[in-house]
């Protein structure tokens, strides 16, 4: 008498049919390189071992009737980083598991009537399989996304420290230049920038990338310590301005001047810190005010001459500071300059009378006014200037 096989015998019996099946791993293979995008290129080897790894976990799961935790799963993980190695995208790899357990299924599907498998046990085969290819799926994904952002941040590294390299030391040619193909930065008219970082709370690399996106150039910028630095890359358009920050750069050169540049830059900045400048700032815009800071000595000499004397005035010392800025700002004329404080015409003139008596100063003489000039803006300089948050 014939007994009917015991519960799950059948399937047991067509794994192990399937084992020793030696046309699932071509058949496979075939099916994959002719359907999926991105495997021309991978070696026939690495394509038929993750086949068999694929294959093998496929039937441990119908064996044991669970499909395993996705963190069990070191298959999908090994899976997702050699592909991503080859080039292949996700996307195809995903579909590869897929593809061998469809195969799997196939033959699951034709053996079973010959081993006596219901159409139940079948679709219960069929649900574990899909089960197994979802679990597979979300370990690969997190394998490739945890490398895809370890990547990025590697690429970020590079590329920070090619910019500080290239714009503060300099670099030996073959660097200099590799890193600036790969980072689209031309030969000629590449100039070193430097923008204030005081406050964490503010991305000032992005406030650059925005001013360089209007001002027709393309920017590239790092932090570094208590600033951005970088490269400008063209000719900026006159009059547009950064949002919220000051932005200063060297003189356009090559890639090899670009330190110097940068050293120029550097003190553009802290000229333009300190005299309150927002905005792009370079040597032609400062102009003399760069004297400000580079020499001290003159500095502290011009504010000795003409503003320590009218520290004695007390308050009427400031009224003569503002009159003498007014008439400055309004280019000598003393109309104009009254209506902006306001006061009247003759008390302007009065005030300024007074300030050429305390000072020695002749606010007709040139020399006398660029002095002048040169005291009040280094006295009304901030030593790190405001920046918008």
């Amino acid at each position: 008498m014939t007994h009917p096989p015991a519960a799950g015998e059948p399937l047991h019996r067509i794994l192990d049919a399937l084992e020793d099946d030696a046309a699932l791993v071509p058949e496979t293979t075939t099916a994959i390189r002719e359907a999926l995008p991105g495997y021309d290129e991978v070696p026939a080897a690495s394509l038929e071992a993750s086949i068999h790894r694929n294959i093998g976990l496929s039937i441990r799961t119908l064996r044991s009737g669970a499909a395993p935790d996705a963190t069990q799963i070191d298959e999908a993980e090994e899976l997702a980083l050699e592909r991503m190695g080859q080039g292949v995208p996700l996307g195809s790899v995903l579909a590869g598991f897929r593809l061998c357990m469809t195969v799997i299924l196939g033959r699951l599907q034709r053996l079973a009537p010959e081993h006596g498998m219901s159409a139940e046990e079948v679709l219960a085969g069929a649900n574990l399989l899909w089960s197994l290819g979802d679990a597979f799926s979300t370990r690969a994904v997190i394998a490739h996304q945890e490398r895809s952002l370890a990547e990025a941040v590697a690429d970020s590294g590079r590329r920070s420290r090619w910019i500080i390299d290239a714009v503060m030391t300099g670099l030996p040619r073959t660097e200099l230049r590799s890193g600036a193909a790969a980072y689209g930065v031309g030969d000629q008219g590449v100039r070193a920038l430097a923008a204030p970082r005081h406050d964490h709370r503010v991305d000032v690399g992005r406030r650059i990338q925005g001013w360089a996106e209007r001002a027709g150039v393309t920017a590239l910028s790092t932090p570094h310590g208590t600033a951005e630095v970088g490269v400008v890359i063209g000719a900026p358009e006159p009059g547009v301005e950064p949002v919220g920050t000051t932005l200063a750069l060297g003189p356009a050169g090559t890639l090899e001047n670009l330190p110097e540049s940068f050293a120029a830059a550097t003190r553009v900045l802290e000229t333009a810190l300190r005299v309150g400048h927002r905005g792009v700032a370079d040597l032609e815009t400062l102009s003399w005010r760069m004297g400000i800071t580079a020499s001290p000595e003159a500095t502290a000499l011009l504010r000795r001459r003409h503003l320590q004397p009218l520290e004695s005035e007390g308050e009427f010392g400031q009224f003569l500071l503002e009159t003498v800025r007014a008439y400055l700002a309004h280019g000598l004329s003393i109309p104009r300059a009254a209506a902006s404080i306001p006061v009247h015409v003759n008390t302007l003139r009065y005030r300024l009378k007074r300030f050429q008596e305390l000072t020695g100063a002749d606010l007709h003489d040139p020399e006398d006014l660029i002095e002048v000039s040169w005291a009040l803006t280094a006295a009304s300089a901030s030593p790190h200037g405001p920046e918008a948050p």
